[in-house]
């Protein structure tokens, strides 16, 4: 039999946790234990936000020449427990400059199971594949964001006004609402790209989880308004929208016509846009900003205190520019996205260096 490394017991690990959030770890070596008590302390932050960046740190640090995980040789750790805390206080502070490739996390993905990419906001970004009816879940701590990448389901969402059914497919984007009861029920084998709120996610096997003993009411989403449960196809959504060739002399209006916003995400603006040419610079200090190609390539170009980081993002995979960054996108030639953007804030800027004088 193969030896088992710390990706198969970090992969099983965080298997168990999604399965069962208020469970035990099973099956998993008092250092791997301690290691994921710790780090969520560390962190600040809930388990389900810190799991990708953890793992991708670990494993690539136990398949490298300077290994800094919690495996053994000889039963001789490879660091001690300081330098573990130290290298997740700097995970704390690394803007990850990565593009992930959503069909690449998807290939040899187990059927009920996730993989965890990126972090957004307050949601884990991450892809699953699955084919059996999900459980009850709700977020409380914000909306979570579907976009189904092959099959079809049905999602029902529980509202004061009853159940309701939506069906989505194929290159359709559907956001259950903050606090809201709902459960997924595939009807051919699923997979998809999703941005889930880590704190506070509740699960339920009952048949009505509302009535279940014990449960407090969640908060409405922010302003109290009926939520919109439809799903959004994309494909739809840029039938007859135009390619936007970018200049320092576009306008807003031109801009504007240009975009297709689809739906609310929490803080940020959900849409799908064609363009061309070098873009200004632009950030948003409340927030992450999600950018999804859908079709073509575009150099993403982030401005960090150690330099300008330079990421490329292809046709299906996804990038996700940290809160408060300098960023600006250069088509190769054109591109079609997916973006969630921080809308509230956000700063624009044509300067050779926008940081200057800000």
């Amino acid at each position: 039999m193969a030896r088992r490394g710390l990706g198969d017991e970090l992969d099983d690990a965080l298997e168990a946790l999604m399965a069962d959030p208020k469970g035990p770890l099973p099956g998993v070596s008092p250092r791997l234990a301690e290691l994921l008590r710790i780090a969520g302390d560390l962190r600040g932050l809930p388990r389900a936000e810190f799991r990708a960046e953890l793992k991708a740190a670990l494993v690539s640090g136990a398949e490298g020449e300077r290994s800094a995980a919690t495996v053994s040789v000889g039963g001789r750790p490879l660091a001690t427990l300081d330098d573990i805390l130290a290298r997740l206080e700097e995970m704390a502070h690394e803007p990850k400059m990565v593009a992930h490739d959503v069909r690449a996390a998807l290939r040899d993905l187990p059927e009920k199971t996730m993989r965890f990419l990126a972090s957004l906001n307050r949601c884990t970004l991450g892809v699953s594949r699955f084919s059996g009816d999900s459980h009850w879940e709700r977020h409380p701590a914000g909306d979570e964001m579907l976009h189904i990448l092959e099959g079809e389901a049905e999602v029902v969402t529980l509202t004061e006004a009853g159940p309701v059914r939506s069906t989505v497919s194929a290159g359709s984007v559907f956001v259950c609402r903050r606090g809201l009861w709902h459960r997924v029920l595939p009807r051919s084998p699923v997979s998809m790209l999703f941005a889930t709120p880590g704190e506070g996610t509740e699960h339920s096997s009952a048949p009505d989880p509302r009535r279940e003993a014990g449960r407090r009411r969640a908060h409405p989403h922010p302003g109290g308004e009926a939520p919109t449960l439809v799903a959004h196809d994309l494909r739809a959504a840029l039938g007859g929208l135009p390619e936007l060739a970018i200049t320092s002399s576009t306008t807003a209006e031109e801009a504007d016509a240009a975009v297709r916003t689809i739906t609310a995400l929490d803080q940020c603006m959900l849409g799908v846009m064609r363009y061309s040419g070098l873009t200004p610079w632009e950030r948003h200090p409340d927030g992450d900003e999600l950018l999804h190609v859908l079709e073509g390539e575009v150099d993403v170009t982030v401005l960090t205190d150690d330099g300008p980081a330079e990421v490329n993002v292809r046709a299906g995979s996804v990038f996700v520019c940290p809160k408060g960054l300098w960023h600006r996108q250069r088509p190769r030639p054109a591109v079609t996205m997916l973006f969630g953007t921080p809308t509230a804030t956000e700063e624009v800027s044509w300067a050779d260096d926008p940081r200057v004088g800000n």
